[in-house]
């Protein structure tokens, strides 16, 4: 017993404890091929649930028609994205980014928006959501695909 009167534990469990952080650090750091299908399916799932916003605003009369095919397209993002991130069994929070990378962290996500404000010019906002989601598809799907491609060869 230590001074608060709990239980010490034994060399063997704390021994144990350690072994379990390293192999649980090590799967997070180990990098996993996504499954071929999953940048395609990523990418025109995004396209679409974002664009279908905007698609919903230009023709009202398939208003309703398009609304719930962006929903359910959005749901399906998330689901497949979320279902990448756990083929590990330990999500991170953040992709670990190496040095003289930060145009590329900064600046690659602002193409969409310049992308979707350029065609608000033209359509409004209903064009900046499909100019938006074509761009972020697009973007998503050569990201991920690229991801996949680092992962596989480094395994």
């Amino acid at each position: 017993m230590n001074t608060s009167g709990a239980m010490q534990p034994s060399a063997e469990s704390a021994a144990a404890a350690l072994r379990s952080a390293r192999t649980a650090e090590s799967a997070a750091r180990r990098l996993r091929a996504v499954p071929a299908w999953y940048p395609a399916t990523h990418g025109l799932l995004l396209a679409a649930g974002v664009s279908g916003f905007g698609l919903a605003r230009m023709w009202p009369q398939w208003q309703e028609w398009f609304l719930a095919a962006a929903l359910v397209c959005s749901v399906g993002f998330l689901a497949v994205t979320w279902m990448a991130l756990h083929t590990s069994g330990v999500a991170p929070w953040f992709a670990r980014r190496g040095r003289g990378t930060s145009w590329r962290a900064w600046g690659l996500p602002l193409i969409p928006f310049a992308a979707g404000l350029l065609v608000a010019v033209f359509y409004g906002a209903a064009g900046w959501f499909v100019g938006f989601g074509v761009v972020a598809g697009a973007a998503s799907w050569m990201q991920a695909g690229r991801e996949r491609a680092g992962a596989r060869e480094a395994s």
